[in-house]
């Protein structure tokens, strides 16, 4: 009796635990309104301000989507701030040109900024809306599969300073963050599989699962509603460690696999005009990190060679973008780092993973050759 009872208490308390984890996420998450219906929900959303001033915030693609929304919406023309796309417009320039709006048309302490458009139009807004007048509210409306799953969660705000990329930044969480996956089908193939980069990265942090469904996935019906459970379920991941780790103290780090070798390759393409997407380096990033992970801590070849293939097969030929060199001197440059070396999460297996594994110079080196 004494075992039973044992165990049933083991069950009990297991159960009351992921309760509470489950509460955790559900609260971290309550700010983010997954949608089929964006003008309605945004339109909700924007009532609970009250007579605040609204501004918003594009780029030139997301304007033209969306032009008709804000003449519906009785935004008027100088309220809207249009930033030209594209990652090399992510400066502390274009940060300013957002303030000096907002002051021009004298945006209250009250007034809401909504961004709507990619992971660069997200990150200017938030970090320009977390300041002005020590911060105003924010609105997101991550129109990009990259954003959806990955800007949508976590208050990282921020913009490229020197060439690095997000050297400067805040944590600011907005106020609401509305997700609806018909903004897709707008995108082109290379820019749907820069977000699938975060959902495959989401999935090996998950479990085995989450990997093979990620890998099945049928690109062909992204604006559909079954997808969008499958963003729901990334962010759900997403979610969950951030909400253990709010300020990237610790747990937190997990998220940054694929991005310490991705971002190194992302910041010599910034500095030399190159056409490689986050999710590119990412993708590229991972195929690397992995290999770290089999020769430091015996993740299953069988898997990497998998994935190897799957990004190989899906993302566009890596053509190295520097010698070895300079992609390792960029990486000393990473926030994560805390000693001399190069800080990694790496992976046991699907679900279990470790941060802090510093990795030597021809560690990284014969990494870099896998890609």
């Amino acid at each position: 009796i004494p075992s039973v009872v044992s165990h049933h208490r083991r069950d009990f308390f297991l159960f009351c635990f992921f309760l509470f984890i489950f509460g955790k996420i559900c609260r971290y998450m309550n700010n983010i309104i997954f949608t089929r219906d964006i003008r309605a929900d945004l339109q909700l959303k924007l009532a609970d301000f009250g007579i605040a001033d609204i501004f918003v915030l594009v780029d030139n693609n997301s304007r033209n989507f969306c032009q008709r929304s804000f003449e519906d919406f009785g935004i008027p023309e100088e309220h809207i701030i249009t930033i030209p796309e594209g990652e090399h417009h992510k400066s502390l320039e274009s940060v300013a040109e957002i303030w000096q709006v907002l002051s021009d048309q004298g945006a209250r302490r009250n007034a809401v900024l909504v961004n709507v458009g990619g992971g660069v139009i997200t990150d200017l807004g938030g970090f320009a809306a977390s300041c002005f007048k020590r911060g105003i509210h924010c609105v997101n409306i991550p129109t990009t599969l990259l954003a959806q799953i990955d800007a949508s969660v976590g208050g990282k705000t921020g913009f490229d300073f020197n060439g690095l990329k997000n050297e400067i930044g805040s944590f600011a969480i907005p106020d609401w963050v509305l997700i609806d996956n018909h903004f897709l089908a707008t995108l082109p193939e290379r820019q749907i599989m820069s977000g699938f980069a975060e959902m495959l990265k989401h999935a090996l942090l998950a479990d085995e699962e989450h990997v093979a469904e990620a890998m099945q996935v049928d690109f062909a019906g992204v604006a559909e509603e079954d997808f969008l459970k499958l963003i729901r379920k990334s962010v759900a991941v997403k979610a969950a460690i951030v909400q253990s780790d709010p300020r990237e103290k610790g747990l937190r780090k997990a998220l940054n696999f694929g991005h310490t070798v991705g971002h190194a390759i992302e910041s010599v393409a910034i500095r030399r005009g190159l056409d490689i997407f986050h999710g590119d380096a990412v993708a590229y990033g991972m195929i690397a990190e992995l290999f770290l992970s089999v020769q430091k801590l015996g993740f299953d070849e069988k898997h990497f060679e998998a994935v190897r293939k799957f990004i190989r097969e899906k993302y566009p030929v890596y053509h190295p973008v520097a010698e070895a060199d300079e992609l390792y001197e960029l990486m000393l440059h990473d926030k994560k780092n805390e000693q001399a070396g190069v800080n990694f999460t790496l992976i046991h297996k699907p679900g279990e993973f470790d941060i802090d594994n510093y990795c030597s110079r021809d560690e990284i080196f014969e990494a870099l050759k896998q890609i």
